[in-house]
């Protein structure tokens, strides 16, 4: 959130232009509004284009994900374990709402 709110101050009289007074102080309508000028901006365009290659590549099957984003791979592979062993200690109450 604070790039986001970095963003939001850097470009204040585009994102607060169409925001009405009393709504100013609303994080959610701020946001919102300033997702709407991000939305036109060359990055996202970009962005867009790359995910349709990527959904492309996923359904084809020629993505390798094991070189991307390494840390949180990792972050997640060890949630989900300690997730699962923490379900399993558990299941003899939570029967079969684990899956």
């Amino acid at each position: 959130m604070p790039i986001a709110f970095q963003w939001i101050e850097e470009h204040k009289a585009e994102v607060y232009a169409n925001i009405s007074e009393h709504l100013k102080d609303d994080v959610g309508v701020v946001i919102a509004a300033a997702f709407d000028l991000a939305k036109g901006l060359g990055a996202y365009q970009k962005g867009l284009v790359k995910y349709v290659e990527y959904e492309r590549a996923v359904k084809d099957g020629t993505w390798d994900p094991t070189h991307i984003n390494p840390v949180w791979a990792s972050i997640a592979k060890d949630i989900r374990e300690s997730t699962d062993e923490s379900f399993e200690i558990h299941k003899d109450v939570l029967k079969d709402t684990i899956r």
